[in-house]
């Protein structure tokens, strides 16, 4: 096989040297100062949106004439007003009235109807896990620096958070049920194997967890996990979907530790996926992951297409050949040693690496 085929990469790695940068939609101020260390739940940038303006009829709200409007009108151009505050009335035995969609200002009063500014909304940008900042433009983007152990995920529900780890269940395929939930999991980031039923994920939301790290999500339970006040992350995909070998000894062996999920989908022309990153110590320098390996012998890959779908295991050798498979296809392939022992020849199209 040429060398051409550079398979994706999933990170799986104990231990390396994290770098994020965390951007605001909209020119703010930047809170943080480069070589500064920072916690997860520290704001390292804000920014108000811009604000949005809208027209109140009052005559027409209080049923009044044009000629006696003004008289309901208490309060003047330039005045400051919460949500809900009264502009204008109360009128008629109903006490109609015309109160402030938002909190804002009037801007203008003209012929009964009142043009009113409301305030934009106030944007926070967080850390998101603890580490150093490394750069910044001063006004929209932050790079912060840690070392730790980082895997990547396949999905997430929107949700950022960070919190201790806890495991629910027996193994990477256990099924998340509600009696394996209780007031000792309260406030923590829970691993589990499968979610295939919404009971459990209310009653995490009861028990005012951070967050859930899944290996497999019933697709029909993905509305629900878009709506949950708690980070969702999942590793493998939708359906039966074990955490794989690697991601779940490395979170494992960390159970007890801080740890943080991050649920962002990318957004264009963005590569950074949904993730969970533990925070650790080095006694050395790190490097950075990898983002390109080339498939060769002895490289950890994981199987992502139908018949061997989330197995794991290491290539032994890149065929130069086209393989025929049953099907008729011809595929550039390779031989996989999976976890078992077993030899397997896969299509290169169906491989990932597993950094």
């Amino acid at each position: 096989m040429r060398n051409y085929y550079i398979p994706p990469v999933t990170h799986v790695i104990p231990l390396t040297t994290i770098r994020r940068e965390r951007v605001l939609p909209v020119p703010g101020a930047v809170t943080v100062r480069v070589n500064e260390k920072v916690q997860a739940s520290h704001v390292v940038a804000e920014a108000e949106t811009v604000p949005r303006h809208f027209f109140l009829d009052v005559v027409r709200g209080l049923g009044v004439t044009q000629q006696n409007v003004g008289r309901y009108i208490v309060r003047r151009e330039g005045d400051r007003v919460d949500a809900g505050e009264v502009i204008a009335g109360p009128v008629g035995i109903a006490r109609r009235t015309i109160r402030a969609p938002a909190n804002g200002r009037i801007i203008t009063i003209s012929r009964g109807r009142v043009l009113f500014e409301a305030r934009g909304e106030l944007l926070s940008l967080r850390a998101g896990f603890p580490g150093v900042v490394i750069a910044t433009d001063g006004t929209r983007s932050v790079t912060i620096e840690a070392t730790g152990a980082l895997i990547q995920a396949v999905w997430g529900n929107g949700g950022q958070d960070y919190g201790v780890m806890r495991m629910v269940g027996e193994g990477p395929a256990d099924r998340l049920k509600t009696d394996q939930l209780d007031v000792n999991l309260r406030g923590a980031v829970l691993v589990a194997g499968i979610c295939d039923h919404p009971a459990p994920f209310h009653q995490a939301t009861e028990l005012s967890v951070r967050g859930v790290i899944l290996g497999g999500l019933a697709s029909d339970l993905i509305p629900v996990a878009q709506r949950l006040p708690y980070t969702v992350v999942v590793l493998e995909g939708f359906g039966e979907r074990p955490i794989n070998p690697p991601a779940f000894q490395l979170l494992s062996s960390n159970i007890g530790r801080e740890v943080a999920i991050d649920g962002q989908q990318p957004r264009p022309y963005q590569v950074q996926r949904p993730e969970v990153i533990i925070p650790l110590p080095a006694a050395r320098d790190v490097e950075l992951p990898d983002e390109v390996i080339p498939l060769k012998p002895g490289v950890r890959v994981r199987i992502v297409r139908a018949p061997y779908q989330g197995e794991v295991g290491a290539v032994q050798s890149v065929l130069n050949q086209a393989a025929q498979y049953p099907s008729g296809i011809r595929a550039m392939s390779a031989k996989i040693e999976l976890a078992g022992g077993n030899i397997v020849t896969v299509p290169v199209a169906n491989l990932e690496v597993l950094q």
